[in-house]
């Protein structure tokens, strides 16, 4: 296997800067570049190809979609308050490093897309 049936592609996904590796067999590898925390740089993967490397990163940096009720429990049980700049943000798992994180959502009645 020669460096040429290789390929890193950079592109800005969800407002960061990411790398794609693509093996010669179309499998696929992202990270995010010069990102925070350092652990967001790792690599992620094997993809079965570019695309659906793209795709899950997407879909891991979207907001979350919560139901009025789950803002309602969310204010009660303490993970979803107001910040000092006035925006309500959630407590959640990171899904692309971990850990934890404060993240703003979409609130959606039920059965509502």
């Amino acid at each position: 296997m020669s460096q040429t049936d290789q390929t890193t592609v950079s592109k800005v996904l969800c407002g960061l800067n990411v790398e794609i590796f693509t093996y010669p067999n179309g499998e696929a590898l992202l990270r995010t570049v010069d990102a925070y925390p350092v652990n967001r740089n790792d690599w992620h993967g094997p993809y079965k190809d570019a695309a659906c490397a793209e795709a899950d990163f997407v879909d891991r940096h979207a907001p979350p979609v919560i139901t009025p009720e789950d803002l309602r429990r969310g204010r009660l049980n303490g993970t979803i308050a107001q910040t000092l700049e006035g925006a309500e943000m959630m407590l959640t798992m990171d899904r692309w490093t971990g850990g934890s994180c404060l993240t703003s959502f979409i609130v959606r009645p039920e059965g509502q897309v």
